[in-house]
């Protein structure tokens, strides 16, 4: 398996790097696997290029083609049936970041997604929404439905504190624009939480 592994790696650095096979071999001493290393940060990409190499970028644009792919498949379905495809899409393009970040899935009324995007940066433990630019850019869209969605770094998928409370105001305040707020999914290493389902909604 970890030979396979190694010479599928090996084919895909071929075009850019002089000597593919010892590439291959270094990146996963230094990651220790395939997943980690699709996984890695930016960062922790960048760090582990030597000077001159490519191959970080690479990867990095790579990643972002297939997570742009997932988006374009997750638009225009309904909310009802992509449930699993949101979750392996958040998974996808959240569980890797070492810091919070808050994206918004915007549906109209019959539930059929409109747009993803991201509403809000955080810092390491901690992230914050703006409502007016919640809800600013749901009015854009004529959003009526909103599933909200933010990574934990630390990478458990449990609500904090602050996510709970967060998300009661947010939903009141959607309430009182005839917007629903569907649910709040956290985003650990492994697994997709949601609050609905924990009884938080």
């Amino acid at each position: 398996m970890q030979r396979d592994c190694q010479r599928h790696l090996s084919r895909l650095l071929g075009p850019i790097a002089d000597q593919p096979d010892h590439l291959a071999a270094r990146l996963l001493y230094r990651f220790g696997s395939i997943a980690r290393i699709s996984q890695a940060s930016e960062i922790e990409l960048r760090r582990a290029a030597n000077e001159g190499e490519t191959w970080a970028e690479a990867i990095i644009v790579g990643r972002k083609l297939v997570e742009d792919g997932l988006r374009e498949s997750l638009v225009r379905t309904n909310l009802n049936h992509s449930q699993s495809m949101l979750r392996s899409y958040l998974l996808a393009t959240m569980q890797h970041l070492t810091e919070e970040r808050m994206v918004a899935i915007f549906a109209d009324y019959a539930g059929e997604i409109i747009a993803e995007e991201i509403i809000a940066y955080g810092a390491e433990t901690d992230v914050r929404v703006t409502p007016r630019k919640l809800f600013g850019r749901a009015l854009n869209l004529d959003a009526r439905r909103i599933v909200l969605a933010h990574n934990h770094p630390s990478g458990c998928s449990s609500p904090s504190k602050h996510d709970i409370e967060q998300t009661h105001s947010l939903t009141k305040q959607a309430a009182g624009l005839g917007m629903t707020i569907e649910d709040h999914l956290i985003v650990g290493y492994r697994r997709v939480t949601s609050m609905r389902e924990r009884g938080l909604l």
